[in-house]
């Protein structure tokens, strides 16, 4: 999609507005009459529904022929309904949601000589706009060097361990699903993430080389092995979480059976608004 500014300078595309972006999206409520009182059953929780910005530009050229050949980069736009990447920038910052076109694009050229307006409907079915990609890694728990010996005061730690810890922050409005990913070693007996704030615990017991890429998606409850294979089957416990707004994440590191080379484990998310 070409690239739009409310800074309008000389010739080609810019950005008018783009509505249904900036507010929230409609409820998705059910009613359940309460059959022999007032009111409904209680909806527990509320879901918001789908969100649908539509795109308001216009084109400028002083050759005719550029302006009718301008039409093509905004009509091939979702022209198969691909899903593609939308991002906003503004004084909230960056940010992005995937979407489909929801229609055909609108070609006016009666506003004036040499310049017309278009609208290019798009929808998102995650109505949440996303921020930019937040990540922290972490290798697995080390043992500090204790205290220094003999005690003095004040009091010293000699430190160089690590708790083998990540921890993310949604600074989002709304609930956001990190992924976390595990690479750069082997654990002969698999893997346990836990996040520190709840007591909720991811438990694999698959065998890790040292060549593979573990990736746990609370998204789906999908784990995938390089990307290719599912293996959540092998998952022993799946408590799943989701970070909601203003909460932080510390998860925990630790390897089953016998380790080889330098694991990892990266936690990455962005920030969620609605």
């Amino acid at each position: 999609m070409p690239e739009l500014s409310t800074k309008k300078t000389g010739e080609g595309y810019w950005l008018v507005e783009v509505p249904g972006w900036w507010g929230g999206t409609d409820a998705r409520t059910i009613s359940d009459p309460r059959p022999d009182a007032d009111g409904d059953f209680d909806q527990d929780p509320v879901f918001a529904g789908p969100r649908f910005p539509i795109v308001i530009g216009r084109v400028r050229f002083e050759d005719e022929a550029e302006l009718f050949d301008a039409r093509r980069p905004i009509s091939m736009i979702g022209a198969y309904r691909e899903p593609f990447t939308m991002e906003v920038e503004s004084l909230d910052g960056v940010q992005r949601a995937t979407v489909v076109r929801n229609g055909r694009p609108t070609w006016d050229m009666t506003q004036g000589p040499y310049f017309a307006e278009f609208e290019l409907p798009l929808k998102a079915a995650d109505p949440r706009k996303y921020g930019p990609l937040k990540s922290s890694t972490s290798g697995l728990p080390v043992a500090g060097g204790g205290v220094q010996s003999p005690v003095v005061s004040p009091f010293t730690q000699i430190g160089g361990g690590n708790p083998g810890r990540v921890t993310l922050t949604n600074n989002g409005t709304t609930d956001t699903v990190p992924r976390l990913i595990v690479a750069g070693g082997g654990m002969s007996g698999g893997v346990q993430l836990t996040r520190i704030e709840t007591g909720q615990r991811i438990r694999l017991e698959w065998p890790i080389l040292d060549s593979d890429v573990v990736t746990f998606n609370p998204g789906d409850g999908q784990v995938w092995l390089n990307d290719q294979s599912p293996i959540a089957g092998y998952l022993t416990l799946a408590d799943w979480w989701t970070l909601g707004p203003g909460e932080t994440a510390t998860v925990q590191f630790e390897a089953l059976g016998v380790v080889t080379g330098t694991p990892t484990l990266t936690i990455e998310g962005r920030d969620a608004d609605l």
